[in-house]
Order: structure tokens, then sequence, then C-alpha cells
């Protein structure tokens, strides 16, 4: 009797693995590829071959037998679990960059599958580091150990909200023609080149105007709540954000107070309340994205510095204050790496993984930029330093150097956070930050530069200075940066927080040596701060019909309220003169849903109007119009007031 040999059953389970996902990749990507192509009468749809690549490779996946040589494969490297994961989000992530470069030129279906293996691709990104297992037993014990500290943020939270959502869509009580620009173009993004994802408009986001389509569509598609509501949640979420990334700093005391400043900040509140701009979008996204940085470089946890990574590169789908901020992490990374050796040395990992998963999470649109650099760089070409060829003009006309002009604009924009009216899309006579804030900033710049060889503080003044140099080096024109400063205002309230808690310290006020008084001090400060934001904004400024910068703009609203109501189809007319007049505000097409607005300049007596039509009349021609409803009795007159202004007339003719 001989023995035999036993067969070899080692493991072949992860080169399976492998084989197979790329059996479902090939599948995937035909089926992504055969819709960007017109459809042909054809036996074969184009790009089907792929198909039967998936097909047939995911049959041979399940042929592998565990012979020696496929054992010893399936446990090399690039075949394990994490190694895996990583390889197959950027394939996911080749795949849409690959998939979406076809769809531009014709696509017969929506992009959501699209977004959805791009999402999925970061998810995986993030599943290959995530090795921290959830114990709820654990979680339930830490809630009810920092119940007190969830407690005091979530009702700085609901402060937060109830500034931000009261009377959202009726104060400001008139939307900005670049807000009704803004309502036009989300409306739009369901066609044309914004159905794709990853596409800008004056570098808006073609994804964050999808997101502001979806409210229109739920709440209404001439609805100024709808539009305003996703700045208002942003504004929100900023709360949150910077009370995490400052807890990391600094600890949970001075994050709670630079939560409560920003949820109370007038600024902060307004641009929350207007969809102009959408600077305030990063007032929660760069603070979330180096929380997640700064704690996995602090823990040495590369799932958090990954999603740090895919939280930035999301935002490029937002606004451009994404570029500033990857600016500002590049540099920060070449800073650490050379001076804080020893510490990031350490941390290469956490470093890597980030970049990782910003690079894959970025690929379809760096494709988009490198096909569409006039989208790309839209707002540099315009409102550029150098390329709208403002610095050299200047140069010329004042004989400074270009060192001293740079330099004067980056005092500028440090200035407006705190001197400069908040004139630009606000209308406040008031500055971003009021006295006492301002004061406590200085010496919080002090600290935070005496902190330097803690690579944390090197984080945080990148993020403040870096922000403000962007703004005042790269950007025009100057009355424009007290909006564009609101990047830096996360980074300003957390250097004040820590300025006010550094002071009451050196007073002998500390919350360790004399912890009744400084609860004192921080409730008086804090109570007198919110009621001067509430105050300046509520108050001063929604009460006096500021925001619009014209009447031109604030009568263009009115007439698309107007407008909007009307409940028949007839014609609409409306007494114009040179200066105001429909077509010059997309605020009005906005709010009316666009109907037709017959522009008259000449005398109303001039105009033919029937029976059902509307006659409306600017601020200038309402005594002429009340005139004309004499001759003509029987309809109905019906008058819009501006802070208690007649600013428009309407009548229907009987």
């Amino acid at each position: 009797m001989t023995d035999s040999k036993p067969e070899d059953r080692g493991d072949v389970g992860k080169i399976k693995r492998f084989v197979a996902f790329l059996g479902l990749f090939f599948i995937l990507l035909s089926q992504l590829l055969v819709f960007s192509k017109p459809p042909e009468d054809v036996w074969v749809p184009p790009y089907f071959w792929l198909t039967g690549l998936g097909l047939l490779t995911l049959g041979l996946s399940q042929l592998i037998k565990p012979i020696p040589f496929f054992v010893k494969i399936s446990q090399s490297f690039i075949f394990q679990d994490q190694p895996f994961w990583i390889i197959t989000a950027f394939l996911l992530s080749f795949l849409v960059t690959a998939a979406n470069a076809k769809l531009l030129n014709f696509a017969r279906i929506n992009f959501i599958p699209l977004v959805t293996v791009w999402l999925l691709s970061g998810v995986v990104y993030f599943y290959a580091f995530f090795n921290a297992p959830v114990d709820l037993k654990k979680l339930v014990e830490w809630l009810r150990e920092n119940r007190a500290e969830l407690l005091g943020i979530l009702a700085i939270t609901v402060l937060g909200i109830a500034l931000r959502f009261y009377h959202l869509g009726d104060s400001p009580r008139v939307l900005d023609g670049d807000e009704g620009l803004v309502g036009l173009f989300a409306q739009g993004s369901i066609s044309d080149s914004l159905v794709n994802p990853f596409a800008l408009w004056e570098n808006f986001g073609a994804l964050y105007l999808q997101l502001i389509n979806i409210g229109l569509k739920i709440f209404g598609s001439n609805s100024a709540f709808a539009l305003r509501l996703l700045p208002a949640i942003g504004g929100v979420l900023a709360i949150p954000a910077v009370y995490l990334f400052t807890r990391w700093l600094t600890g949970k005391r001075v994050a709670m107070l630079a939560a409560f400043l920003i949820a109370v900040s007038h600024s902060h509140i307004h641009f929350s309340r207007i969809v102009s701009v959408a600077y305030i979008q990063g007032t929660w996204l760069v603070p979330l994205e180096l929380y997640f940085l700064l704690s996995g470089l602090r823990k040495q946890q590369s799932w958090r510095a990954a999603l740090g990574g895919i939280l930035l590169a999301i935002h490029f789908s937002v606004y451009l204050t994404s570029q500033v901020i990857a600016g500002v992490v590049l540099i920060y990374f070449l800073l650490a790496v050379s001076f804080y050796h020893k510490w990031m040395r350490a941390r290469l990992v956490q470093m890597f993984a980030f970049l990782g998963g910003f690079t894959l999470m970025l690929a379809p649109m760096v494709y988009y930029y490198v096909t569409h650099p006039d989208l790309a760089f839209g707002r540099l070409n315009q409102d550029g330093t150098f390329q709208s060829g403002w610095l050299a003009s200047t140069m010329q006309s004042t004989g400074q150097s270009a060192v001293e002009v740079l330099f004067g604009r980056f005092l500028h924009a440090f200035f407006s956070l705190f001197y400069y009216p908040a004139y630009d899309f606000y209308g406040s006579t008031s500055p971003t930050m009021s006295a006492i804030p301002t004061v406590f900033l200085f010496i919080g710049l002090i600290v935070i530069l005496l902190r330097l060889k803690n690579p944390d503080y090197l984080l945080l003044n990148g993020y403040f200075w870096g922000a403000t140099v962007s703004v005042g080096v790269f950007a025009l024109p100057p009355s424009a940066d007290t909006y564009r400063m609101l990047m830096t205002l996360p980074a300003a309230f957390i250097i004040v927080a820590i300025g006010l808690d550094e002071t009451l310290k050196l007073l002998g006020l500390g919350i360790h040596t004399s912890r009744n008084a400084y609860l004192f001090a921080t409730s008086a400060l804090l109570f007198s701060l919110l009621l001067y934001n509430v105050w300046t904004y509520y108050g001063d400024f929604i009460g006096r019909c500021q925001f619009g910068g014209g009447i031109g703009t604030r009568f263009a609203s009115y007439l698309g309220r107007y407008a909007g109501a009307i409940d028949n189809e007839a014609s609409v007319y409306l007494l114009s003169n040179e200066f105001i007049l429909y077509g010059t505000h997309a605020s009005t097409d906005f709010l009316s849903g666009k109907r037709k607005i017959i522009n008259v300049p000449e005398p109303v007596d001039e105009l033919q109007a029937v029976s059902g039509e509307t006659i409306i009349a600017i601020p200038e021609r309402i005594d002429e119009l009340e005139a004309w409803a004499r001759l003509h009795p029987g309809g109905q007159l019906h008058y819009n007031y501006d802070c208690d202004v007649p600013i428009l007339l309407a009548y229907r003719v009987p």
C-alpha cells in the first residue's frame, strides 16, 4: 500500500476576489459607456464587448483552484485586504473619470449612476483604512460621560438654527441679482452642461447647484426659502464643525467659545441667509476637513486623514474655497516635513492617506478642469490680480512696486475683517467683526504665533493667513474683500476664543484659578455679543431694507414676486425708464417663473391694454399710473411698500 500525496488546500480566496472584482469592473464600465453614444440600429451596442469580457473574467475567477502557484500569488501583498480596497477605490475613480469623459459629449441618462460610483470609491477608500470596531456599549458610556458637553454644543447649534432659519425666505425681503442667477442656473442644472456633476459655473460646482435644485423641486421652483435653504443648512453645520476642529486644537472650553462666536456672528448669519456667494459652505467644510486631518495626524489614524482628503476633494464640487484650502494643506505638509520632521516621520502614512483620498476623489474634476480651463479658473480670469492686468496698471498709475501694491492688498483684506463696512452682498454699515472680538483677535494671533513649536498651530496659522493672503493677493475688487474674508471667519473666531481664554488667564481669572470669575466674565461677554449681533442684523440691517445695493435691485425682486402671483395668462406691462426696467436682474425671472414682462418706456396713454392685463409702475411712474387708473376705473390697484415707501403699483385692467 502506498501513501498518496495530499492535495494542497491553501487559501486562494483573495486572488479570486480580485479577479471577480475585475469582472464586475468591466461590466460596470461597459454599461456606463454604452449610454455615452446615441442609440443605433446595430446587432450589438458599442462597448458591449466589455460586458462579455467581464462575464468571462467572473467565470474564470470561479475556476481558480488552490494549487501551490495560486496559493503563493494569493498571499502577495497586493491581494491583501487594505491594498485590495485601495486599488479597488482607485479603479472605481478611474472608471468614473473615463465614463465622464465620454458622457461629456452625449448622454442618454442622468449622472446619478456616475455620482454613486464616485461616492462609492470614496467609501471604499475610507473602508480600506478603517480599523476601529464600533462598540455600542462604549459609545453609550461615552455619551453619558460627555452629556453636559453635548448638551452645550446642541444648545448653541439650536440658537444658530433659530438665527438662520427665522423668516428665511422673507428676510432679506428681496433677492439680489446674483441670487436670481444662482436660482436660474440651479434650475438649469438638469440639462445642458450643468447636468454633469463635475462641471462649473462661475466656480459654483454643478453638484452644488443640483442640490439647490432639489430644494426648489420640493419647496417650490420660485421659492426664496427653497433657494436659500442650502446656505442656511451650511451655516448651521459650521457651528459643530468649528467646535470639533477647535476641540482638537485647544480643548472643549475654548471650542465652546468659538462655536458660540460663529453661531451669533451677524455676518455669518447674513451669508447663511442668501445664496449669492457660496463662501458660507466653506465655513463648515474647511473646519471639518482640517478636523479629520488634524485628528488623524495626532492619533495616527489613517481613516481620519483619508476622510479629510475625501471631503476636501468633494469640496471642489461646491465652490472655489476648496482651491485655497488645498494650497494651504499642501504648504502645511511641506513645512511640517521640513521643520517637524521627527514628528511628521511617524505620520507619513496618515499624510499619504489624506493625499490619496484627495487625489482619488478629485480625478474626475481634474479631467474637467483640464478640458475646460476657462471655466475652472473663470473667476481668476475675471477678477484675478494678475490675469486681469490690474496689477500692472496699478503699478503704472501709482508708481509703486509690485511688492508694495500686493502688500497693500493683503492689508486691505486683513482689515476687512474688522475695519471696513460689510457693503458688498450685505449692505451693513458694520464690519464683519465688532471691536471687542477684534481685541482678542490680536491677542490670539500673538498666542498662536508663539505656539508654532506645536504643528497643530502651524495648521491654524496657515488656515487664517493662507486664506487672507489668497483674498488679498489674488482677488479683486478690494470692496469684495469683506465677503471673501468669510472663508477666514472660522479661523478668526477660533483665534478670538484662544485670545479671550489666554487674556483671562493672564489677568488671574483663568478657569483653574478662579472658575466663577471666568464663567461670569465669559458669559457676560458672550451675552453682550449676542445682543450686538442680533441687533446689527435683525434690527439695524433687516429693519432698514438695506440689502440689494440700490433701488433697481430691490424693485426687480418686488416685480418678480408680484408677477409670479398673477393668476392669469394675460400680458404684463411695466412702465419703465432707462434705469429701472425688466431684464436687468435675474431675480425677476426666478421669482416670477420666467413670466414675460413688456417694458413700456412711453406714456401709459399710448398703451392699448385690454381687460385682464396688468400694468405695473416703477416708483418714479406711480403717479402716472394712478392718474390713468382714475380715468379707467373698475380695475384692481395694488401697492407694494419697501420699508413704508411705495416701490411698486400694479393695476389690473377691468
